[in-house]
């Protein structure tokens, strides 16, 4: 809280109580020119009919006095193995323009989505969650991902602690971009068939738990019908290989033609945390 209270004053913007949320409307609500920065004009027509039948469009407020946002899902045709893909356009002038750009793209794409508005205010625009845990922020042209520190002035309260869902953002507010850490779990109650549906599973008998790696998922530590995330999803897949080794959680990543190479270390015992932060893109796997 101390560091959501010091950017508070660093960014000169007012501190509000809770996150919004972008609202569903009916794609007809929405002008077909709006789609001109996403339809490349040779598949215009495809394109417009593709969001017609299978689209989506979420409205928001982005940016005070200004125009509402669209968060458009063009179509099927927009679908792959990751996810979903979004634009953001608001028009401004007359014309419609993208909002988004990460290395020169206006589309992200995610499996799990979500369409929050922040509290946070820079340059006159809202921050955004756009994934469970990935958040934006504006930089004055576009939104581009936050940095580390950005996330750890987040204030837990805008989050619901008792969704065991909303446990990437409690992890990244607390861990991201730190290597060595104390870790300390947050506890949440699961689903029954949570360690049903994880690819991996390695049983603790000593700490009464079982580490379970969700597939293009997080490592979880389950106990019964509770459970806590220890590490977000550290590489596309997911966890490839878990063991333990002198009281130690081992996790790997994704073998890429060698052995899988270790993502983190974590001692129950000691409640210490390693991470090999330079092998964990997390921003790349939501």
């Amino acid at each position: 809280m101390v560091s959501y209270l010091l950017a508070i004053i660093l960014l000169g913007f007012p501190a509000r109580s809770r996150l919004e949320q972008f609202q569903s409307i009916e794609v007809s609500m929405v002008p077909r020119e709006s789609l001109n920065p996403i339809c490349s004009w040779d598949k215009e027509e495809d394109c417009w009919q593709d969001f017609k039948d299978h689209g989506s469009v979420r409205s928001g407020q982005i940016n005070d006095g200004g125009e509402p946002a669209y968060v458009i899902y063009p179509g099927y045709g927009w679908s792959g193995t990751g996810g979903d893909s979004y634009f953001l356009v608001q028009r401004r002038g007359g014309r419609w323009v993208p909002l988004y750009s990460e290395d020169g793209s206006p589309v992200w794409q995610v499996r799990y989505p979500r369409f929050d508005i922040l509290p946070i205010v820079r340059n006159g625009y809202h921050d955004l969650r756009v994934a469970q845990a990935w958040c934006l922020k504006w930089d004055g042209r576009h939104y581009v991902s936050y940095e580390d520190e950005d996330y750890r002035s987040l204030s837990p309260e805008w989050f619901d602690a008792s969704d065991w869902e909303e446990a990437d953002i409690f992890w990244m507010i607390r861990y991201r971009g730190m290597r060595k850490f104390h870790f300390d779990p947050q506890w949440f109650a699961v689903p029954e068939d949570l360690r049903a549906s994880a690819e991996i599973q390695v049983d603790d008998p000593g700490n009464n738990l079982v580490w379970a790696a969700m597939f293009k998922g997080g490592v979880w530590g389950v106990r019964g019908n509770r459970a806590f995330l220890l590490l977000p999803q550290p590489a596309y897949q997911g966890a490839e290989m878990m063991e333990l080794s002198d009281g130690w959680v081992v996790i790997h990543g994704e073998a890429l033609r060698r052995a899988p190479p270790v993502v983190g270390r974590y001692n129950p015992a000691t409640g210490e945390f390693r991470l090999e932060r330079s092998k964990v893109d997390f921003n790349a796997h939501q």
